[in-house]
């Protein structure tokens, strides 16, 4: 930011030579006379060289600006003729060269035209390969839906938060299978687990007990099937017996000879008479003992198995454990089972029917086996449930995806499988066009940006015309606006606001108006200088010119503008010097609104000096104020000094109470000497007889010199009039009593 301008200078320039112009602030309002110097501080800005021995002295040597400078040369050297204005960028390489790349990319057949033609064709392919791809989604998102009729009822939760969007339905099947490549779970089992984990009345079940456990071994007289069970060898009949080997025959013989009449039951001979004698011996109290030992065999075995068989019968109707048991293989186990009970039985029964036989006993072990296998794999299950219902939670999202990949990829296997086949192809073919396309777009922008840089080094007036007539809309001013011209390439046309367009020369308030709209776009936008900075110094001088109130409130609001965004820090310009000999255009530029921030103001006044050069004086205090405003701070000086030179005070009063009372406020006076009593009503009443005088100089009150003690009267008289007329409050503004007010007071 600049700090201050050391201005020396040539005789040519001697308005304020010597002067040092600073410090400045971001905001700097300066108002001087015609022929005080202003013109001169401007040139000295724009450029110090001419004044030799000037120099600027920035804030920081990393804070430098560029200066923009408006000022009669700025108009004098932009407008050369009412129908061309230069443009805003100058030429920076040969026309006919710049001129040729502009067409051969803007052209009808130039390559901007192309690369559009390009990008429509690509965009038209990517919609039809978009197309294709819906299409694709569409039959399988169709053939999907109609297939969740088929899932078992116990699953259909799985469909829960789906069912009122097929679209969300269809992507969340295409993420399933695209995670899942196959599966081995079918519904079937599923269904088993949904018992737990969806079914919210689902308890524990019990573990199947096992079966009745048979032990061959552990059963008395099992080793007697590995001996001969005969009877006694000390009998005469045993040697013919045991070499006969036809004990079992004899046994079963011998049963008849008590009802033989002596004669032998097999031969019908005449018996010994010991011969029953010898029988009984033979198969003594030991042998009948064995076959006891036998039959009790045969019955602890028929107890196992009819104990077994009532186990069995009663697995299917256990609580809850029917849906674990399977009951195919327990059937297959019991049939093994029944086939070998049957053997062995009929092994026991063939030992009874001859116990001198060895038999060797097959234990029902297969059969044993199986029923033992379905059991463990029922609790298995029941293991398997019991733990899931304790974690259902977990479960049930487990459960759930697994039903979604049996869906996919079991229940919908055809047609998973030709989307799957459909769609890389198809993305393959939409990623390529999608990649040509962001190339086309990305060469299109590249050769729009050539052609905007070509552009900006042509001079055109189109682009400015735009700036300008946007300016003009912004600030609601509607007397003209400019327009291309039709006669001269490149140049400017002023628009009345008929619609007519002007023939004669411009007014000095157009040029001057024209030229200042110039500048203020300029100052817009992004710099265009190689080299230039960013950020500017914006010096104006003069920006009216014998303008009426509608151009003369147009530029106070674009300068206002300027003023805002510098308290904003936007845009381009962070420092202003505004230079102005016009009261009025300077009260509204500098006026603050509630609401504006201070960007960091300050005034100045060039003032002339007769036999010396000018001086430029700088405040915080705003010098340009009304007349009323004016008056009041006479009023001020002289109540903080009563003692102090006081020349027309009382014609001061008077004035103030003629313009609060009599012009703006319609009061009537006699109502207002009336309330006051004593010498009070004496100073009142005079106060207003100056004003029904008529006198309106301060002068006519030169030959009369008021006292200290008058002044006071007066004051406090003039103070009590606007309390007994219940506006003390503008008198308390007026007087600064009240700081807040009294800056919108002038």
């Amino acid at each position: 930011m600049l700090s201050s301008l050391h201005l020396r200078g040539a005789p040519a320039f001697d308005a304020i030579r010597g002067a040092m112009i600073g410090p400045l602030k971001p905001v700097n309002f300066v108002f001087g006379p015609n022929g005080s110097g202003k013109t001169t501080i401007s040139r000295a800005f724009a450029d110090p060289a001419t004044f030799p021995g000037s120099s600027l002295s920035w804030g920081s040597p990393g804070q430098t600006l560029d200066i923009k400078v408006y000022n009669r040369d700025y108009v004098a050297e932009t407008l050369r003729q009412a129908a061309h204005l230069p443009g805003v960028f100058l030429l920076g390489k040969s026309s006919q060269e710049v001129l040729d790349e502009i067409d051969a990319l803007s052209g009808p057949k130039g390559s901007i035209a192309s690369g559009r033609t390009r990008i429509t064709t690509l965009s038209e392919s990517l919609t039809a390969k978009d197309g294709e791809i819906s299409s694709s989604r569409e039959a399988l998102k169709e053939a999907a839906w109609s297939k969740t009729a088929e899932v078992p009822a116990e699953l259909s939760t799985m469909f829960t938060g789906y069912k009122n969007s097929k679209e969300k339905f269809l992507s969340h099947l295409i993420e399933v299978f695209e995670a899942n490549p196959s599966t081995e779970d079918e519904f079937s089992d599923l269904t088993k687990e949904a018992a737990a984990v969806f079914a919210d009345d689902a308890s524990p079940v019990q573990p199947l007990p096992a079966a009745p456990p048979l032990d061959l071994e552990k059963i008395k007289g099992f080793d007697l099937f590995a001996i001969p069970v005969i009877g006694s060898a000390d009998v005469r009949l045993s040697d013919l017996i045991q070499r006969l080997g036809n004990a079992d025959w004899v046994e079963h013989g011998r049963h008849y000879v008590p009802d033989s009449d002596g004669a032998c039951p097999f031969c019908q001979q005449k018996t010994p008479t010991d011969l029953a004698e010898q029988l009984d011996k033979y198969f003594d109290t030991r042998y009948t003992e064995h076959l006891d030992r036998l039959k009790a065999f045969r019955l602890e075995v028929q107890a196992w198995a009819t104990s077994l068989s009532a186990y069995l019968d009663l697995l299917p109707d256990r609580n809850g454990a029917s849906s674990h048991l399977d009951e195919t293989a327990l059937n297959t186990a019991r049939a093994q089972l029944r086939a070998e009970i049957e053997i062995l039985m009929r092994q026991i029964d063939n030992k009874l029917a001859g116990p001198s036989n060895v038999v060797a006993l097959d234990a029902p072990a297969k059969g044993i086996a199986l029923i033992d296998a379905a059991i463990q794999n029922a609790n298995a299950s029941i293991d398997t449930f019991n733990s899931r219902l304790k974690n259902r939670a977990t479960a049930r999202a487990a459960l759930l995806k697994r039903c979604w990949v049996v869906f996919a990829r079991k229940s919908l296997a055809t047609q998973v499988g030709r989307f799957e086949g459909e769609m890389p192809p198809l993305l393959k073919a939409k990623n390529g066009i999608q990649s040509a396309l962001d190339a086309a777009n990305a060469d299109l922008t590249a050769k729009r940006t050539r052609l905007s840089a070509l552009q900006n080094q042509v001079t055109s007036s189109k682009p400015v015309i735009e700036k300008i007539n946007k300016l003009l809309a912004s600030v609601g001013f509607h007397s003209f606006r400019l327009r291309e011209s039709s006669t001269v390439k490149d140049g400017y046309s002023l628009e009345r606001e008929n619609g007519t367009i002007a023939s004669d020369s411009l007014s000095e308030g157009e040029r001057t108006f024209i030229t200042f709209l110039y500048f203020a776009q300029a100052l817009q936008g992004t710099p265009q200088s190689p080299g230039a900075t960013n950020d500017l110094l914006a010096v104006i001088d003069d920006p009216i010119s014998s303008l009426d109130s509608d151009v003369l409130y147009a530029v106070s609001t674009l300068i206002r503008r300027i003023v805002a965004d510098i308290s904003e820090s936007k845009g381009r310009v962070r420092q202003l010097v505004l230079l102005t000999h016009n009261a009025h255009f300077h009260k509204e530029v500098t006026y603050k609104r509630q609401g504006d921030k201070d960007a960091g103001w300050q005034y100045g006044v060039v003032r002339k000096r007769q036999g010396h050069p000018s001086e430029l004086v700088l405040s915080a205090e705003n010098p340009i104020q009304t007349a009323y405003a004016a008056l009041w701070q006479e009023v001020r000086r002289s109540a903080a000094d009563p003692h102090g030179p006081a020349a027309g005070l009382q014609n001061i009063l008077r004035r103030i109470l003629e313009t609060y009372f009599k012009v703006l406020g319609g009061v009537d006076d006699t109502a207002i000497v009336a309330k006051f009593s004593g010498d009070d009503s004496q100073i009142c009443r005079s106060l207003f007889s100056w004003v029904n005088a008529g006198s309106h100089s301060i002068f006519d009150d030169l030959d009369y010199t008021e006292s200290p003690s008058t002044i006071e009267s007066n004051l406090r008289v003039f103070h009590q009039i606007f309390i007994e007329t219940d506006q003390e409050g503008h008198y308390s503004m007026m007087m600064r009593e009240d700081t807040t007010t009294s800056a919108a007071a002038q």
